[in-house]
């Protein structure tokens, strides 16, 4: 089996969102063909490491991924595509600043015409039609997935959409009613459990999307199948980094 060489991108815009997310838009000929639509799409990002223009990515090759000889490995990490727009050739990835990670001080700094490498998009989650209702939960780490699930999500349908950030101007539009949890100084995902805990959901056969903290997550995806009786093939979670 062959495997996908990444995509060299550069800058076109950066954005703040709110004072502690920064949206950055890609482009460049190697997006041609760039599979970004639908719900909850994950890239592998490749960030240049000091003292190079171009991040160091891999060649394709039957038996694995060929890294080029005598050359730094760029740092890896995993995002999600918030927006693709293959008319315009566009590819926005939202970026939460926080701390000193190789990510978020790429982002912070991107100017246009800064390289960044972009794997293939992969995602298995898929609204089921037939759902009652949904619930979907999240962290500011799991806005820009949550802004995706939701524009998937079927009309008409009850969607209970838990999301918790530090404060008020975290909050962002997504075009659909939210339960904003505010954290302010507590320990992340506390409040956000809390908050699902607490609250009442429709009747019926509901489905579920969870990311976030990690042992958020664990403790909410046990609460909905044990607590609320949901199926595990309905409850979609993902623990997208650790507090401690």
């Amino acid at each position: 089996m062959t495997t996908t060489a990444p995509r060299l991108l550069q800058v076109r815009r950066s954005e703040r969102i709110t004072p502690r997310m920064i949206r950055v838009t890609l482009g460049g000929e190697e997006l041609a063909g760039f599979a970004g639509e639908g719900p909850d799409r994950r890239i592998k990002m490749f960030f240049p490491v000091p003292g190079q223009e171009r991040p160091a990515v891999p060649r394709a090759a039957s038996g694995g991924p060929v890294w080029p000889v005598g050359e730094a490995r760029p740092a890896i990490r995993t995002y999600t595509v918030r927006r693709f727009d293959a008319g315009a050739g566009e590819l926005d990835v939202d970026f939460v600043l926080h701390g000193d990670g190789p990510a978020a001080a790429w982002a912070a700094d991107a100017a246009p015409g800064s390289w960044v490498g972009v794997s293939e998009p992969g995602g298995r989650y898929e609204p089921d039609p037939t759902a009652d209702f949904h619930v979907v939960i999240g962290d500011e780490t799991a806005l820009p997935a949550v802004a995706t699930v939701l524009d998937a999500l079927p009309g008409g349908v009850p969607a209970l959409v838990f999301l918790e950030v530090v404060d008020a101007t975290e909050q962002q539009d997504l075009g659909t009613p939210v339960r904003w949890v505010h954290r302010g100084d507590r320990d992340a995902g506390v409040p956000l459990a809390e908050a699902v805990r607490a609250a009442e959901f429709p009747p019926g056969r509901g489905q579920a999307w969870l990311s976030g903290e990690s042992a958020c997550v664990k403790d909410l995806r046990a609460h909905l199948l044990d607590e609320r009786g949901m199926a595990r093939r309905a409850v979609y979670a993902t623990g997208y980094w650790r507090a401690r």
